[in-house]
């Protein structure tokens, strides 16, 4: 009798199977495309554009589901999940192609979407960000008296420069500093303090060590571009561009790297019962697409986009573990990935800890986050972060 091994393939390593197995070598850039399996939602579909999505889906050997009432009209709009291989996705396209009702620009939007690669390369000061090699630590430096896990340790400027050196010395690819505490029901600082509390040590920095990118944690453009102008080079906005109407310009006009975060209303109020009418993940995902909309309506270069869908900011447990979950699928916004995490409430939830208990879960969450495609990792510790990606890398990245 003949014994048969049967064991299931992840998708990801398909190609090197086939190869393994002796699949003609000249052909495995198509065949691959067989073997590749994705789903994608569709929003806001008319029963029309819907039903004949459907039917193309069918024809192509695939399949996708819609509003249970959408044959009948009984809707006025649906959303849909199609699942099928590349091969199967890039012929719905080309049939699409020939469709009505704007179903070809459609297909425009999904050919898009399969080419999609990892986003280009960065380059801030002699540092390179290449998104394919390796996960990238922003290590946190709040200068602040309230902040809800190191509030006050470093006001003094010779205090923080030592532990700027000190996250370097760790491994960290960026400095993040803040002067305004944005923990829940925080109130605003206005820029000439924040300015106070900031620039000392970015001049600091920048006099020991003048590679190391530096990025600005704030709200208001005018401490972003006095920041910048000191020595920063990026600049981390909570709001997403929305709380100074002036950011979005300023930041175009600067030129540098901007992280656009999802935040469901300001610090003050962002917790007071954080409801969604939808799920969270499309409702972060929708806010995040226009806010980069916007950003590039203001001349800022898709390259220097990143998104963060703002763990903690106007969520409840829930959202917040719903995003992390799913944060592989913020990726098909094209952008990297920043998630912020360390030692944050959604880990007290859990473990009932205080917030410098809670390392070891945040290295979980966050290696987690790394895993399904997280491209920065804004921790409190950089050396327990630093030795853990470095190996969790040598996994993910070794295709």
């Amino acid at each position: 009798m003949t014994d048969f091994f049967i064991r299931q393939i992840t998708p990801e390593e398909a190609g090197k199977v086939i190869r393994e197995i002796g699949f003609d070598e000249s052909y495995i850039c198509v065949g691959i495309k067989k073997y590749g399996f994705r789903l994608y939602k569709i929003c806001n579909l008319t029963c029309a554009q819907a039903t004949i999505v459907k039917q193309v889906a069918l024809s192509a050997g695939a399949d996708a589901a819609v509003h249970r009432e959408v044959l009948v009209c009984g809707v006025e709009k649906s959303d849909l999940l199609i699942g099928a291989t590349v091969a199967q996705l890039e012929t719905i396209c080309t049939k699409l192609l020939k469709q009505p009702f704007g179903l070809k620009e459609l297909a425009h939007q999904l050919r898009e979407k399969l080419s999609l690669t990892f986003p280009p390369a960065l380059t801030i000061r002699c540092k390179t960000f290449d998104w394919m090699a390796k996960t990238y630590i922003m290590g946190i430096l709040n200068l602040t008296p309230d902040s809800f896990s190191d509030g006050g340790k470093y006001l003094d400027p010779d205090v923080a420069l030592e532990h700027a050196k000190k996250m370097i010395d760790d491994g960290a690819d960026i400095i993040d500093i803040g002067g305004e505490s944005t923990k829940p029901f925080s109130q605003e600082v206005m820029p000439a303090e924040e300015m106070r509390r900031i620039l000392p040590i970015i001049e600091k920095i920048r006099a020991y060590n003048d590679e190391i990118p530096i990025s600005i944690d704030t709200r208001h453009s005018e401490t972003a571009k006095k920041a910048i102008e000191t020595g920063a080079d990026i600049i981390n906005d909570v709001s997403g561009l929305d709380w100074d109407e002036k950011m979005a310009a300023t930041t175009a006009e600067l030129g540098v790297p901007v992280v656009i975060m999802h935040s469901l209303g300001s610090p003050d109020v962002m917790q007071q019962d954080p409801t969604y009418s939808e799920n969270v993940v499309d409702a972060v995902y929708k806010d995040l697409y226009a806010k980069t909309q916007k950003a590039l309506s203001a001349g800022i270069k898709p390259e220097n986009i990143i998104i963060d869908p703002g763990i903690g900011f106007g969520k409840a447990f829930e959202h917040n573990i719903e995003l992390i979950k799913r944060i592989e699928e913020f990726k098909t916004l094209g952008y990297p990935i920043l998630i912020g995490v360390s030692r944050k409430s959604v880990i007290a939830k859990v473990l009932n800890v205080p917030p410098m208990e809670r390392e070891e879960a945040a290295i979980a969450l966050n290696s987690y986050a790394a895993s399904k495609g997280a491209n920065i990792i804004r921790v409190h510790d950089v050396n327990s972060h630093y030795k853990a990606l470095k190996v969790l890398d040598c996994v993910i990245r070794s295709s």
